[in-house]
């Protein structure tokens, strides 16, 4: 059958003024934007026909396309003509009155809208930047800002078509004037019913009284019965949102076509209920909601029990002050602070007088008359040594030196010089003041300092103490050693030395008159020991030829 488009022309004066458009509905413009889907793309022209035949075609690229018959359209020849702008003209008619130029930049019969509020049968027309081409489309509907269903004479190989396009934000949207534009309404139906998984497949569980609400405003009960809700609608897509109690809100999208009648029912599916039975804290293993929070210095397990954080920050030992847990241990010969921190732990064992070894502080002062020895003891001032049966180590009466034994022997506890274990290792010499690590790192600008402490590092009961001429002897583990030098009015002094099992190895520790100009630093200065063997008359001598490692630290 011939579809027939009719147009009433309107009879009226002559004005100088540009007459607008006969008037059309939105209706009459997609009707009429239907009859050219199929035909050929033709560059330039704007005619088909009412019955869908002699369609055309085209090929190649465009302008210089090769088109075949009579009938067929550009984009620009299309709107035009489904518009019946500048005036009413049949569709067989060749006319072709306007470019996209005219569309996208003049205002003949149009005028430019925001595309939020495009409708059916308005405009999207694109001109490039260059204004040597672009595209104009009919919209019906759809999202305006993306994805709308359009009619538009697409290009040599599609012809004229219906079909989604996703529209860029190149173009602007443009509206006929003179549409008669009463909104004609639709109906959108449904029920809201349970969905137990299978959606509106099942129906059959139905939820009377939910309340539901369309985009835009508007809300309504669900019948009791059949939980049935409808709404009349302009022509466009809507949210339908439903909600009952005991069940989450659920919200499907549904499009109203004038005098249509659409179903969109609503599935709802039960709320969640939450478990927190037996958590304290953190979401319930349900539905994710939250069972509590924990106070301050804890955390919530994976069970949902609230556990104590241990602080250990700036602690290094004993337990820490949130939950008790040990924040380490000290190494010997230290104690943890109340501050968590290890200092030094004073050893006075067998001492009455005198700085302890270890920390330099005093366990105690002799009475008058008395003196203290290197050893700790107190003694008659002018005390005369005896050093009968002994050959080195200091006399038991005044703490005075009795000799030293050579490189390969070693002094024992009853004043013997005896051979050296294989599992041991001799480390001997002497506690030379420097002024500090940075000025006087040669022994030869140092002097000897008299009862001087000395110990290892890390070796326990390393201690002992320099006799009058600042000589020191230690017998340790082979290996390589950490020796520290402390006296009263010094500042500690290190130095670090190895020797093999059986071996002896000269190690001269230093002690400092003033602070380097980085107190609170480790300062390796040069050097090493020597493990040549020396007697006690060259040893002095040969001290002062060497340079030991050495390692300033603050006096405690």
């Amino acid at each position: 059958m011939r579809r027939v488009f009719v147009v009433i022309l309107a009879l009226g004066a002559a004005s100088s003024a540009r007459a607008a458009p006969a008037q059309m509905t939105r209706d009459e413009i997609i009707d009429l934007a239907r009859t050219g889907v199929d035909y050929s793309y033709w560059w330039g022209h704007d005619q088909w026909r009412y019955d869908g035949t002699q369609l055309g075609s085209c090929s190649g690229s465009c302008p210089d396309c090769t088109h075949t018959g009579s009938y067929g359209a550009d984009c620009s020849g299309y709107a035009a003509k489904v518009w019946q702008v500048p005036s009413p003209i049949d569709i067989t008619t060749y006319s072709h009155p306007y470019s996209t130029e005219s569309f996208r930049y003049a205002s003949h019969h149009w005028d430019q809208v925001s595309r939020s509020d495009a409708a059916r049968g308005d405009a999207m027309v694109y001109r490039n930047s260059t204004n040597t081409g672009g595209h104009i489309v009919l919209y019906e509907s759809g999202d305006p800002w993306g994805s709308a269903w359009v009619y538009e004479a697409k290009g040599c190989a599609y012809g004229i078509v219906h079909n989604l396009k996703s529209i860029s934000s190149s173009y602007v949207a443009i509206r006929r004037h003179n549409i008669d534009d009463v909104p004609a309404e639709g109906t959108v139906q449904g029920v809201v019913f349970e969905d137990t998984g299978a959606g509106a497949a099942d129906m059959s569980v139905r939820i009377p009284g939910a309340l539901v609400t369309v985009s835009g405003g508007g809300s309504v009960t669900a019948r009791e019965g059949d939980a049935y809700w409808s709404f009349s609608l302009t022509q466009g897509t809507y949210s339908i949102t439903a909600s009952a109690d005991g069940y989450e809100t659920g919200t499907t999208s549904c499009t109203a076509s004038p005098g249509g009648e659409t179903w969109c029912s609503v599935g709802l599916h039960q709320a969640c209920v939450p478990d927190c039975a037996g958590r304290a804290c953190g979401p319930d293993p349900v539905c994710g909601q939250s069972c509590g929070g924990c106070p301050a210095g804890h955390v919530c397990t994976a069970d949902g029990q609230c556990a104590c954080q241990p602080d250990c920050s700036q602690r290094t030992c004993g337990p820490d002050p949130v939950c008790g847990q040990s924040c380490g241990s000290c190494p010997a010969g230290t104690a943890c602070s109340e501050a968590g921190e290890c200092a030094c732990q004073p050893d006075c064992g067998g001492r009455v007088c005198g700085p302890d070894p270890v920390c330099g502080t005093d366990c105690g002062t002799c009475p008058a008359g008395q003196v203290c020895n290197p050893a700790g003891q107190c003694e008659p001032a002018g005390c005369e040594p005896d050093c009968s049966g002994r050959a080195c180590g200091p006399d038991p009466v005044c703490g005075a030196s009795c000799g030293m034994c050579p490189p390969e022997t070693a002094c024992s506890t009853d004043g013997q010089c005896v051979p050296i274990g294989v599992e041991e290792g001799k480390f001997y010499g002497y506690v030379m003041q420097f002024r500090n690590p940075d000025v006087d790192d040669d022994p030869r600008n140092g002097t000897p300092v008299a009862g001087a402490r000395v110990r290892a590092v890390y070796a326990e009961n390393s201690e002992t103490v320099a006799d009058e001429h600042g000589y020191y002897e230690l017998v340790l583990a082979p290996g390589t050693q950490i020796l520290s030098a402390s006296a009263d009015g010094y500042f500690d002094g290190e130095a670090t030395c190895t020797v093999g099992p059986g071996g002896a190895v000269e190690c001269t520790v230093p002690v400092y008159t003033e602070r380097g100009p980085h107190p609170d630093d480790d300062i390796v200065i040069r050097g090493g020991c020597a493990t040549a063997p020396a007697t006690g008359s060259t040893l002095l001598p040969l001290l002062l030829l060497l340079v030991p490692a050495v390692r300033r630290r603050r006096s405690v």
